[in-house]
């Protein structure tokens, strides 16, 4: 992954899924002693005895780095499953090849539906499918801020940017809804200005984002043209706008009509004891990418648990009956393939927070302030 502070939060969530295994290894008093961070307040989880050892590769969104990874895993016997990719577009390059050895792939962030639109029994996420994803989306353009027109701007290069759009059109047409135009955002020359003047032309419409996972210039490009629409249009962005890049925009009047469909929030309920942890462990609070990640290693860990080979590991996590409580909710697979059988999402705005790194902070929609979410902001009007 080329961004380090996204591949920081993935792997805080597995880490901490491991952390928690580790700790079981000691008894409480030998706890007391360890300097093994989170030693003092993490719940050990048992895994038959065993401590669990992780592996970290890099494959700096490249797919020629993700196959050569995927051809070197599946030779070390000692892997028994693996967590990621992340984006899709790593994914689809890799999980033809951990399928064909037989080694489970359970991937925290890669939504496109092409991933299980062929049998793969040993590719499973903890995400949900783009189809699912953009209900959240066209319920927000819809009913919560009634926009019924959008301009998309997306990677149409991209598994899970062009199968997103291509969910969002037919959910958001088949609502009532009117796609104004659809422009790809995704190389380094886009021109912002001349975008967003097509979008004034168009008259009220919504701006829908849906940049890749940072594989291109999208990303960078999403934010410019939340700068370039000045607050005068609504903006309604998928998760991978939650960044503290979108925050470090700084000013009020870019972000005021800003909305983002997430899939985890650690504010939608502020006693909630992952959350909390979390922050305890790492230092700061931590975003859904951590989440899902943490979901991904509990997935594995408890299908190890059950039974501690890669064909164990597919056939219990197959099974019509396996379940997980995960973070973001009941992990369950639907039937004959590696979906997620639903997963709750969260809608989140951005607010004035003078006490936080950019100022700004995001909050679940449902809070009328900063405040009301258990944050500690001082003045922020």
């Amino acid at each position: 992954m080329k961004n380090a502070q996204l591949a920081e939060e993935i792997l805080w969530g597995v880490a901490q899924a491991q952390t928690e295994v580790n700790l079981s290894l000691f008894n409480e008093k030998k706890s007391s002693n360890l300097t093994l961070p989170g030693a003092n307040f993490l719940e050990s989880k048992s895994l038959n005895g065993k401590g669990l050892k992780v592996f970290i590769a890099n494959d700096a969104n490249l797919e020629t780095n993700a196959e050569k990874i995927a051809q070197t895993l599946v030779k070390r016997s000692e892997i028994l499953g693996v967590i990621g990719s992340w984006t899709s577009d790593m994914t689809m390059a890799t999980v033809d090849i951990y399928n064909r050895h037989q080694l489970v792939s359970v991937s925290p962030g890669a939504a496109t539906s092409q991933l299980t639109a062929a049998p793969r029994p040993f590719f499973f996420r903890v995400i949900a499918a783009n189809d699912l994803r953009v209900e959240a989306m066209v319920d927000v353009l819809m009913n919560k801020i009634n926009q019924n027109k959008a301009t998309i701007f997306y990677n149409p290069a991209s598994p899970y940017s062009s199968d997103y759009k291509k969910h969002f059109e037919e959910k958001f047409l088949e609502k009532g809804g009117y796609i104004i135009d659809s422009l790809d955002i995704s190389q380094p020359d886009f021109n912002v200005k001349n975008a967003i003047q097509k979008v004034r032309e168009s008259g009220e419409s919504a701006i829908v984002l849906v940049p890749d996972g940072q594989v291109t210039a999208s990303f960078d490009n999403a934010l410019e043209i939340i700068k370039e629409n000045g607050g005068q249009n609504w903006i309604v962005g998928d998760s991978s706008i939650y960044s503290s890049k979108t925050l470090q925009i700084g000013q009020p009047q870019l972000l005021e009509k800003l909305i983002i469909t997430v899939n985890w929030h650690h504010l939608k309920n502020p006693k909630d004891n992952f959350a909390q942890t979390a922050q305890k462990l790492w230092g700061s609070p931590v975003s859904n990418r951590t989440a899902l990640s943490y979901d991904a290693a509990q997935v594995l860990i408890e299908a190890i648990r059950q039974k501690p080979t890669r064909i164990g590991i597919q056939k219990t996590l197959a099974e019509k009956d396996f379940c997980v409580d995960g973070v973001t909710g009941e992990i369950k697979f639907k039937p004959g393939t590696g979906d997620r059988e639903e997963l709750p999402f969260n809608i989140v705005k951005v607010v004035r927070c003078p006490k936080k790194l950019y100022g700004f902070a995001f909050i679940p929609e449902k809070y009328s302030k900063p405040e009301d979410a258990g944050l500690d902001c001082g003045n922020s009007n």
